[in-house]
C-alpha cells in the first residue's frame, strides 16, 4: 500500500467551502442596504399615488360641479329632449334674414323646438321679432307668447298676446299674426285693435301691406278719430259736416283701409259727428298730413275731403239729403251732392233735384237741375237756409 506525504494530500485535496452560517452572513451584508433603499422608493411611490389619488378625486369633483353648473346656467346650447316626435331645443335662439328690398330682420325667442315631422319649422316660446319698415328709420318690433317660425320661406307664425309696435307711433294688439318676412306683410284671422295717427281702430281680422304702412281692418270694423290739437278751428253750431269739431269722429264699416292720410271705408258705411250722420256703400277720407317727430312717421289732423258714393245720405237735426254721391271738401267749404238728391226738412219741407250745393259756412242751400218741391220757384231753382246759420 502507497503512502502519500502531507504535501501531495493537501495538493490534490479539494477546497474547503465557507460555512453556511458564514455565506448567509456574506449575503446578507450585500443586499440589506439594496433592500433599505428599495423600501425608501417603494414608501415614495405610495406616496405619490396616494396625492394622485386625491386629486384625481378633488379633480372629478370639480368636473362634475362644472358640469352641473353648465347645465343649470348655460343659456346657448342644445337640449336634447325626451319626446321622440322633437329632435332638438335650443335656448336663447336667434335668426336673421333680409326682406324684399334688402332691409334686415331678426328674430330671437326663450327657446325654439325642432320637431321631427317638421324640420323647416321651429315653435317658439316668447319670439321677438325686430324690423326696419324703411331705410333711416327706427327698427318696429313684434312680440307674443308662442309662435312658429319658417326658417325656409321666412314666414312667422305669432299666437297669444301678440303686440305689434311701429317706429311711426302705431300700436296694435291682437292674439294671431302671420308675417311674411321677404314681403313685409302681415295677416291675421283673429279681432285686432290699433292706436296711432288714424285714431282707434278694431277689426274682426286683418292685413298689414307695403312695407308695413296699409293697414286693412277686415270682416266688420269700428273706429274712431280724435280730433287733434292742430286740427284747425272747429266750425260753427249746425255746420259739423266738415267733421271738424271738437267732438270725435266714429265710423262704421265692413272693412277701413288706412294708409297714411288716406282712408277707404267699404260696406255701409256710417260716420258720425256730434249728430251729423253720413252713410253710403263707399267712402274715401283724405286728412291733413304733416310730417311726425320721428323720421319715416307722420302726424294726421283734421279731415280735409270725403268723398262717398253709393246711397249717399247725410242725416242732422235740420236736414235730411240723400243722392248717389256726395262730396265735401274742406278747403271750400262746400258739400256736393249728386244723382237724384232728395231734401227733406222739418215742417214737411221736401225738393228734389239732381244736384245740390251746400255752403258750410252761410250755410245755404242751392240745387241745380229740375227742382220740384214748394221751395222751387219758377225756374226750377231753390235756396234753403239752414236753421242756425249765421247769414
Amino acid at each position: 500500500m502507497k503512502r502519500y506525504s502531507y504535501a501531495e494530500i493537501m495538493s490534490t485535496a479539494a477546497p474547503i467551502s465557507p460555512s453556511p452560517d458564514r455565506r448567509v452572513s456574506e449575503g446578507l451584508g450585500l443586499w440589506e442596504p439594496k433592500r433599505a433603499l428599495t423600501l425608501e422608493a417603494a414608501r415614495a411611490h405610495t406616496q405619490r399615488i396616494k396625492v394622485m389619488r386625491y386629486l384625481l378625486i378633488g379633480l372629478s369633483v370639480v368636473l362634475v360641479a362644472v358640469l352641473i353648473w353648465q347645465f343649470l346656467s348655460d343659456r346657448g346650447g342644445f337640449d336634447p329632449i325626451n319626446d321622440p316626435t322633437e329632435s332638438v331645443k335650443m335656448v336663447n335662439p336667434r335668426y336673421s334674414g333680409r326682406t324684399g328690398d334688402g332691409l334686415p330682420f331678426y328674430l330671437t325667442a326663450d327657446t325654439a323646438v325642432r320637431r321631427m315631422e317638421d324640420r323647416n319649422t321651429v315653435l317658439l316660446d316668447n319670439p321677438v321679432l325686430e324690423f326696419i319698415r324703411d331705410a333711416g328709420v327706427e327698427s318696429s318690433a313684434v312680440i307674443a307668447k308662442t309662435g312658429s317660425y319658417n326658417d325656409v320661406d321666412k314666414i312667422l307664425e305669432l299666437n297669444t298676446d301678440v303686440n305689434l309696435e311701429t317706429d311711426d307711433g302705431n300700436s296694435c294688439d291682437t292674439t294671431h299674426a302671420r308675417i311674411f318676412n321677404v314681403e313685409k306683410r302681415i295677416e291675421g284671422d283673429a279681432p285686432i285693435s290699433c292706436t296711432g295717427s288714424f285714431g282707434k281702430v278694431n277689426g274682426q281680422t286683418y292685413e298689414i301691406q307695403d312695407d308695413y304702412k296699409t293697414f286693412v281692418f277686415k270682416d266688420g270694423m269700428v273706429a274712431r278719430l280724435e280730433r287733434g290739437p292742430d286740427s284747425g278751428p272747429a266750425p260753427t253750431d249746425g255746420l259739423s259736416f266738415g267733421f271738424g269739431g271738437s267732438g270725435p269722429v266714429d265710423i262704421v264699416a265692413k272693412t277701413g283701409i288706412y294708409k297714411g292720410d288716406f282712408t277707404d271705408l267699404e260696406g255701409d258705411v256710417r260716420v258720425v259727428q256730434e249728430g251729423a250722420v253720413i252713410t253710403s256703400d263707399q267712402m274715401d277720407i283724405f286728412r291733413i298730413q304733416e310730417d311726425g317727430p320721428a323720421a319715416g312717421s307722420i302726424k294726421l289732423g283734421a279731415i280735409q275731403k270725403i268723398d262717398a258714393e253709393g246711397n249717399f245720405r247725410y242725416v242732422t237735426a235740420e236736414n235730411d239729403i240723400r243722392g248717389r254721391k256726395g262730396v265735401y271738401e274742406r278747403e271750400k267749404s262746400l258739400m256736393t251732392v249728386t244723382g237724384d238728391v232728395i231734401v227733406i226738412q222739418p215742417g214737411g219741407n221736401r225738393v228734389e233735384a239732381q244736384k245740390l250745393t251746400y255752403d258750410t259756412k252761410t250755410g245755404t242751400i242751392r240745387f241745380s237741375g229740375k227742382c220740384l218741391g214748394r221751395d222751387c220757384d219758377t225756374n226750377g231753382r231753390v235756396g234753403i237756409r239752414i236753421p242756425g246759420s249765421k247769414n
